[in-house]
């Protein structure tokens, strides 16, 4: 059985209360660009299918370097902007462990449980998270070096 004469009530202080707003809110804003990060994934796929119709439309159904170069762009732009969107996802969790370790300090809490949060555009660019955009653009760029040397027509 647990003695609970041995734990003190938690009392937030008013700096407790504003960080702890400023974490929810941080937190919020968090899960909105992660959603937006996902919504680039499936915009990018269903916009480079859309665009595989309209090129077979507009090229009579005749392999061009279009069917090529049109996907690796989308990917490309949708890379830029997931990867951005990524950026400021990992910045808004940094402010919140620099929130939350100040709760911890200003209440003697161990400093062990909490990780630092590293925020850079190169880790942003190159994460797991980004692996579709490199697939297709890896995808488009290696069907168009087949195109070009003849290999497929």
């Amino acid at each position: 059985m647990c003695d609970t004469t041995d734990f003190q009530e938690y009392k937030r202080t008013a700096a407790d209360e504003m960080d702890w707003v400023e974490v929810n809110q941080l937190h919020e804003a968090t899960l909105k660009i992660s959603q937006n990060c996902f919504e680039f994934k499936k915009l990018c796929v269903a916009l480079i299918g859309i665009a595989a119709v309209a090129l077979g439309k507009l090229t009579s159904n005749t392999l061009d370097p279009s069917y090529f170069v049109v996907p690796f762009l989308i990917a490309f732009g949708f890379w830029i902007a997931d990867f951005t969107a990524y950026y400021y996802q990992r910045v808004t969790r940094k402010r919140m462990s620099v929130r939350l370790h100040a709760i911890a300090i200003r209440n003697q809490l161990s400093n062990e449980s909490f990780l630092s949060v590293d925020v850079s555009w190169f880790n942003s660019m190159f994460n797991l998270s980004m692996s579709l955009y490199f697939i297709l653009m890896s995808l488009s760029l290696f069907a168009f070096i087949l195109f070009s040397t003849g290999s497929i027509s």
